[in-house]
């Protein structure tokens, strides 16, 4: 094969080892487990594969452009469209807007190398997950930013030796180095290329419940295309993104980390002026995450009492945001103070229920009246504003201040409908007999009965002499009720 490699065939013949990747896996792990699987340094298999001696230069767990997938396909047998799954270009239009082949990218670690050598690690690992692998793997998602847990086990990831503290660098574990890679299965991935120890001989750290659960509806929301939300059920994926990246960058500011100071584990700041989160160690990662994970809970309202605490306006919410979703800008928007007006007053609803819930109860409303409330208490939760959602409806603004104060104050049992179940007692001046006399009295009357007629023969039947209008309600055939002039008429009403 090497002579083969030395002409730089454009044919490429299939390798005779090439295993399938695994789900979830990354390109570059892939390969690297390609080249043990034909005993050949990883440097001769991408450029036998590739034709390109300067393949690594690059991070290619970016993008694969279909002339290299065709070659990688020819070579190993394993379709195009598998191995697009293995690069993070999938996630366009959800994770980020597009990716490029350089440049810093929003949400993706920066491999910081050159050539092979690397200044800091690029990727994570999980020990549990290497231990545990039949096939030891490295996941795509370890090259994620905001993956600072095993979504798995729910631990700490690392990304440096734990003995010699060097950076997380498998593909420097070639063949050659001194090991034999049909010995130790867990090779190359297992072991540090520096020092020569195992890097699963160490217990990770337990997560922090709360980053574990927000990564893994971050990761759910790669898959599906919405993102779980607190307050709003789910949003799009890529806003959802959008938006926690710009918290993250709230995070930063002196203000609001004034603010959360009394919260455990403060990261430490870069000391880059124009900081991102992925210029973070994994440590500040990590804290970083933990503080996101405390300001998303119960949207809007820790966010909005944070942003309020630190004396923020809408400005540094919104800065650097090309496109900002409604929901979130209707958030920011209480805190503007454009041409000089006050920022609205907000009345913070308390969270007795979730959005989902208070959309189900709305439907599920047995009166008007309730699902009326409902439906105040639903745009409310979306559009913290009174009289934005007076508008919206068409009701007055005291019938939702009432009612959303009501709600903070009592709960979900404010919203029933008071005169729900409690029977409308009709008030009758005739029974049913009386009636059916009263009207053959004037069917049968040759004459139309004038209303002192009627009023002498109602005192006759019950002691009393009725108003006009009664007199005027019997003689059109309709029984004397509480329903009055809105009752059906009768039979022998008039047309």
């Amino acid at each position: 094969m090497k002579r083969t490699m030395s002409r730089m065939a454009m044919t490429v013949e299939r390798l005779p080892g090439h295993p399938q990747p695994k789900p979830g896996e990354s390109l570059s792990s892939w390969l690297i487990r390609t080249a043990y699987a034909n005993a050949e340094r990883l440097s001769y298999i991408t450029t036998y594969l590739t034709g390109d001696a300067n393949f690594w230069v690059h991070d290619r767990d970016r993008l694969l452009s279909p002339e290299l997938s065709s070659r990688l396909e020819a070579g190993t047998g394993i379709a195009s469209e598998r191995l697009q799954e293995l690069v993070l270009s999938q996630y366009a239009g959800t994770l980020f807007e597009r990716l490029e082949p350089q440049g810093s990218v929003r949400w993706l670690l920066p491999l910081a190398k050159r050539g092979y050598r690397a200044s800091r690690s690029g990727s994570l690992y999980c020990p549990l997950c290497l231990t545990e692998d039949i096939h030891p793997h490295l996941r795509l998602s370890w090259r994620m930013s905001f993956v600072v847990v095993c979504s798995s086990h729910g631990t700490a990831l690392l990304d440096a030796c734990p003995q010699c503290h060097h950076p997380f660098a498998p593909h420097l574990n070639d063949l050659g180095a001194g090991r034999n890679g049909y010995l130790e299965l867990e090779l190359p991935f297992a072991w540090c290329p520096q020092c020569g120890e195992r890097l699963t001989d160490v217990t990770p750290e337990v997560g922090c419940p709360a980053v574990v659960d927000l990564e893994r509806r971050m990761l759910r929301g790669l898959r599906t295309g919405v993102l779980e939300w607190d307050g709003l059920s789910e949003v799009h994926a890529q806003e959802g993104f959008d938006v926690l990246h710009q918290l993250l960058s709230v995070l930063m500011l002196p203000e609001v980390r004034e603010a959360l100071k009394d919260l455990p584990d403060a990261p430490e700041y870069p000391q880059r002026r124009n900081r991102s989160f992925e210029d973070f160690s994994l440590a500040g990662r990590r804290a970083l995450m933990e503080r996101l994970a405390y300001l998303v809970q119960e949207w809007p309202w820790r966010f909005s009492g944070v942003v309020r605490e630190a004396g923020l306006t809408r400005r540094p919410l919104v800065a650097n945001m090309p496109q900002i979703p409604s929901w979130y800008d209707v958030v920011a928007e209480q805190f503007s103070q454009a041409n000089g007006r006050r920022a609205y007053k907000v009345t913070p609803l308390v969270p007795h229920l979730s959005l989902a819930e208070i959309a189900a109860c709305r439907d599920a409303a047995p009166t008007e009246i309730e699902r009326r409330r409902w439906t105040v208490i639903w745009h409310y939760m979306q559009q913290p504003q009174k009289l934005l959602v007076a508008r919206k409806l068409g009701l007055s603004w005291q019938f939702v201040h009432n009612t959303v104060t009501k709600y903070n104050a009592v709960g979900p049992e404010s919203l029933m409908d008071v005169r729900r179940g409690r029977e409308l007692r009709r008030k009758r001046l005739l029974n049913a007999e009386q009636e059916r006399d009263l009207r053959a009295l004037i069917d049968s009357s040759p004459e139309r009965l004038s209303n002192e007629q009627l009023a002498d023969w109602f005192e006759a039947q019950i002691g009393k002499r009725p108003d006009a209008t009664t007199l005027w309600i019997y003689r059109r055939g309709v029984s004397h009720s509480r329903l009055g002039r809105r009752a059906k008429r009768g039979r022998n009403s008039r047309k």
